[in-house]
């Protein structure tokens, strides 16, 4: 789910590499640009996240799965604009701190609505009755979204009496899906290969019917050669004279 690639906006300024040459009024309408577009991300994923809630037992998984898309992809700008923000010039200097606080506050309510949207979701989730097949895997990729999360909590911009409730959501968030995890096995491993399990654990493939016969070719590698057929030999081809015919006629 949601990895954040850069730190959160707010952060000491660093020095980045020079980009195009652009008028400092280029940069500005750029940078505007991307924080209206981050603002109208926050929205439609405000309404995702109710739409996932509306119907959970069917087809809310998968809805959820679109709404913790959309935080991904909203982080994604986020740092986008925040790099934009580093490399603006000295001419800007006077915008870049309202700028950055704006980008600051539609970071922190996006993390806001993730918590909030996931307790909801998962709350509801973990009272499903049947899980659709695969829940296992989705939901840990899910639980390392919100784990990813939980780590933007611990910045001293969320202490405070409402950053410690949103602490303790997200802790709870984890408990949630973990539970439903615990409810339904995963789906079973018939590779070669041990695998890395939602949880981190490895798993040992399955032994099938066809252990101990040799594996085929890895994807990428030379194929197996197929050993030639042996030539068949020609069909025997004997010619005929009306001498053999008359004696047919006489036997």
């Amino acid at each position: 789910m949601v990895r954040p690639t850069a730190p959160r906006p707010g952060a000491p300024r660093r020095p980045g590499p020079s980009p195009a040459q652009k008028s400092p009024a280029q940069r500005q309408r750029e940078i505007a640009t991307l924080l209206m577009r981050l603002d109208a991300m926050l929205k439609q994923t405000g309404e995702m996240g109710l739409a996932a809630r509306e119907r959970i037992s069917v087809g809310g998984l998968t809805r959820y799965r679109r709404f913790s898309r959309r935080v991904r992809d909203f982080f994604a700008l986020a740092a986008v604009a925040q790099e934009r923000l580093d490399a603006a010039p000295g001419e800007m200097e006077d915008l870049i701190g309202p700028m950055t606080t704006a980008l600051e506050r539609l970071h922190t309510r996006m993390v806001i609505l993730f918590v909030e949207g996931s307790a909801g979701f998962f709350a509801g989730f973990a009272r499903v009755k049947a899980l659709p097949i695969g829940t296992h895997e989705m939901c840990g990729v899910e639980l390392r979204g919100v784990v990813e999360i939980r780590k933007f909590l611990d910045d001293p911009l969320y202490d405070g009496e409402r950053g410690q409730a949103l602490r303790v959501e997200a802790d709870r968030i984890v408990k949630l899906i973990r539970v439903v995890m615990d409810r339904i096995p995963p789906l079973p491993d018939f590779g070669d290969e041990p695998s890395i399990g939602p949880k981190g654990a490895l798993n040992s493939p399955l032994k099938g019917p066809g252990a101990g016969l040799p594996r085929p070719a890895r994807p990428g590698g030379r194929p197996q050669a197929i050993p030639p057929e042996p030539p068949r030999p020609p069909p025997e081809v004997r010619s005929l004279s009306l001498d053999q015919f008359e004696d047919d006629e006489d036997d």
